[in-house]
C-alpha cells in the first residue's frame, strides 16, 4: 500500500516593507527635521516683522525744532561740546534774540531771560528772576531752543555729547534730534521746546512764551 505524503509545511513570506522615499528617509533619520525647521522659521518671521515696527515706530518720532540753519546737518563726533552762555542776545519788539550766527558757530547756547511775572516757586533761585534758555543745532541741522532747565533736578546747564544732549548735574541723555529720553533718571522732562521765528540773523522767541512758562506737573 503507497505511503500517503504529508504536505511540507509553507512558512509565508514577509511582506516586504514599502519603500521611502528619500524625503520620508531624512526625516526619519533625522537629517531634515521639518518641525524643528518650521519652529525656527516662524520663530524667524517674528523677529523679522518686530524689527520692521520697531524701526517704523523709531523712525515716526516726531523730530523737534525749527528751520534748518546748518545745510548738511552737524556733527558732533569731534568730543563732547559745552554751552556757551550768551552775552549778545537781546530783548526787542517783544522778543528775545539770538543771534543765528552765533548758535551756527557754537552749536549750543544758553541765555538768561529777566522775566517781569515772577518765576515759579522752586524756580526762582536765579538771580534776576531770570527764565533760562538754551538753543542749539540738532545733528539734522535744525535749530532748536527750548527752556534750559531740567526740572526735577532744577540743572539749567547742559552740553553735547556725540548725538545726545546731556544735563551737567544727572547726566540724563536725550535724543538731540527728537528731545526723548535715552538715559537717566530725567527722561521725561526734557528741556520744553519753544516756538520760534528766524528773522535774518536773529531767532525770535516770544517774551509771553517766555513770561508764561511753567513747570510740567
Amino acid at each position: 500500500m503507497p505511503t500517503k505524503k504529508t504536505p511540507a509545511s509553507v512558512t509565508p513570506r514577509k511582506k516586504a516593507p514599502a519603500q521611502l522615499t528619500k524625503r520620508e528617509r531624512f526625516e526619519k533619520e533625522g537629517r531634515f527635521p521639518v518641525k524643528k525647521t518650521v519652529i525656527i522659521g516662524l520663530a524667524v518671521v517674528v523677529v523679522a516683522v518686530g524689527a520692521f515696527f520697531g524701526v517704523r515706530l523709531a523712525t515716526n518720532t516726531p523730530a523737534v525744532g525749527g528751520p534748518t540753519v546748518v545745510q548738511g546737518g552737524a556733527d558732533y563726533g569731534g568730543g563732547p561740546v559745552a554751552m556757551t552762555t550768551l552775552q549778545t542776545a537781546s530783548v526787542t519788539g517783544g522778543n528775545l534774540q539770538i543771534p543765528v550766527s552765533e548758535l551756527q558757530a557754537k552749536k549750543i547756547v544758553g541765555v538768561l531771560y529777566h522775566r517781569d511775572d515772577p518765576m515759579p516757586a522752586g524756580y526762582n533761585d536765579i538771580a534776576g528772576n531770570a527764565l533760562p534758555v538754551l538753543a542749539y543745532v540738532a545733528p539734522s541741522g535744525r535749530l532748536v531752543v527750548a527752556s534750559s532747565l531740567c526740572e526735577p533736578c532744577h540743572s539749567y546747564e547742559f552740553h553735547i555729547e556725540g548725538n545726545d544732549l546731556v544735563c551737567n548735574t544727572c547726566f540724563t541723555h536725550w535724543d538731540l534730534n527728537t528731545l526723548e529720553g535715552k538715559s537717566g533718571g530725567c527722561q521725561s522732562y526734557p528741556p520744553k521746546e519753544l516756538t520760534t521765528v528766524v528773522q535774518g540773523d536773529n531767532v525770535n522767541v516770544a517774551t509771553d512764551v517766555l513770561e508764561s512758562w511753567v513747570p510740567r506737573a
